[in-house]
């Protein structure tokens, strides 16, 4: 299967020791033929339903620290490898406070690294030198079949480093009614609205070098850090 090709230290065991290779490949993991492990390949959605993939340190400027990346949604689900280069997580699809939505025939599970700040207690306060870290990952099945997509996400906000805009910009606003004839401020953020109430969102690309271009949005979703409900804001927007 793709993702197979891995060195020894991060090979993540799949199934029971000495399984044969029959068996290995059936549950969609990989073999190697010098020891007979089996193990699961990387970045993928794998078909008993775990997410297995790697943040490598090299991901953000400066350097992450792989040893301080947890599951937003239950910070107890650590890395099951992890060395100075980068950190290994795989858990149950269903586990670690996904989210999950089902879009058309899809069910889509969500689930969110972050890193914890690293503190320094000094005489004048605590501090810390650590950026904020979110990455998005995305597992997608499909009824009765599993599809595999590029489900690792970064997250948009830019690293410091970055003085400058890109050649795109993307633009979210919320309008007040349904001729989009007035926005909320951004300042009215973050909005209470009561369930079933309609939302008007309008999604829009700023600074197009193309007119003729076109933006085409498959879903867009929204959820509290607390719970496992997500809200469906747009499908095929």
């Amino acid at each position: 299967p793709p993702g197979c090709p891995l060195p020894k230290s991060q090979q993540v065991s799949c199934g029971p020791k000495r399984v044969r290779a029959a068996a290995c490949l059936a549950r969609g993991c990989c073999m190697d033929p010098e020891t007979a492990h089996c193990y699961y390949p990387l970045e993928e959605c794998t078909s008993d339903k775990h997410f297995v993939f790697a943040v490598h340190r090299t991901l953000t400027i400066p350097p992450l620290e792989p040893s301080s990346l947890v599951i937003a949604g239950n910070q107890s689900c650590s890395p099951v490898i992890c060395t100075p280069d980068f950190a290994i997580f795989k858990f149950p699809v269903t586990g670690c406070g996904t989210h999950a939505f089902v879009v058309g025939k899809t069910t889509i599970y969500l689930a969110e690294v972050m890193a914890l700040a690293r503190q320094n207690s000094l005489k004048y306060g605590v501090i810390t030198r650590d950026g904020p870290f979110r990455l998005l990952v995305e597992c997608r099945y499909a009824e009765d079949n599993l599809i595999s997509t590029g489900y690792l996400v970064k997250s948009p906000n830019l690293p410091s480093t970055i003085m400058s805009p890109g050649v795109f910009g993307v633009q979210l606003r919320i309008a007040t009614d349904a001729a989009f004839s007035r926005f909320y401020p951004q300042y009215h953020r973050p909005l209470r609205l009561l369930l079933g109430r309609p939302m008007y969102l309008e999604v829009r690309l700023l600074s197009s070098p193309d007119p003729n271009l076109l933006l085409l949005v498959h879903y867009c979703v929204a959820y509290p850090r607390s719970a496992q409900a997500v809200w469906v804001l747009l499908y095929e927007g």
